[in-house]
């Protein structure tokens, strides 16, 4: 029997290497995209994350047992208010996940992809955490409003690191199924946002992170990573935040890269 697996942000980029590589593997592939894109075996669920009844309303076009369930989509810095950006890159991973975690059969997977611009979200974890103890959606929303000077000025880097310490406390929603969660952190991969990633960065920055790192990466690079934590015989491995970026975070921390 094939799984049954529900993305985000399928259509394009990294998300779209990850349905390609679940398909050669069999699954049914459910995506949750703004976009419609349904190659092979997929349905498309048209969803807007950033509106919260959309989401509802797309949470219950999916089978009751899912297999798995990964979220990649994401927006860029620049593309959209700030405000979105939480609400796409954080809010809606937090409904979907808790929306989702009954659904997903026993020993199943959950994946968040957040950012390499997240990992450091320890040396925020007051704002971090205050965000991550509201309690929903709308009083998340709250929260961004009535603390903006904490997180404006870095809207995408906070919306990350939120995503990527959410991970700890959602492996506690499934531990008693089973159910991992794992969080995965790509450093910089081609995609149609990386223009807006350069303009983030800076162009000398986006240069010597690219070269340091041997190359940028590719879709498929994190898509392999992905695939893995949803399929892959790894049932211990849980609560683990993976960095993927060929190793320039290792260099940092190594010594054998300087800082930009």
């Amino acid at each position: 029997m094939s799984a049954n697996i529900v993305v985000t942000g399928g259509s394009s980029g990294i998300g779209a290497a990850v349905v390609a590589r679940l398909l050669t593997k069999g699954c049914h592939v459910w995506n949750l995209d703004v976009v419609d894109h349904a190659p092979g075996d997929v349905t498309a669920v048209r969803c807007n994350l950033a509106d919260p009844a959309a989401v509802e309303r797309a949470v219950a076009e999916l089978p009751a047992s899912i297999d798995g369930f990964v979220n990649v989509a994401g927006v860029a810095p620049g593309v959209v208010a700030d405000l979105q950006v939480m609400a796409i890159n954080f809010l809606s991973v937090r409904l979907l996940v808790e929306q989702l975690m009954p659904r997903v059969r026993d020993a199943g997977s959950m994946v968040i992809v957040a950012s390499s611009a997240g990992r450091d979200w320890r040396d925020n974890q007051a704002a971090v955490d205050a965000l991550l103890d509201t309690g929903d959606y709308e009083t998340g929303l709250s929260w961004l409003a009535e603390n903006e000077p904490l997180w404006h000025a870095e809207a995408y880097k906070f919306s990350k690191q939120c995503a990527a310490a959410y991970t700890y406390r959602a492996v506690g929603l499934g531990r008693d199924r089973g159910i991992r969660v794992n969080c995965i952190n790509p450093g910089i991969v081609e995609t149609r946002l990386s223009p807006a990633f350069r303009s983030m960065l800076g162009e000398d920055k986006f240069n010597y992170i690219v070269d340091a790192s041997g190359r940028a990466g590719q879709p498929d690079d994190v898509a392999a990573v992905a695939e893995y934590l949803l399929l892959g015989d790894c049932g211990w491995l849980n609560g683990v935040e993976l960095t993927v970026d060929g190793g320039y975070y290792a260099g940092l921390v190594g010594g054998w890269i300087d800082p930009p």
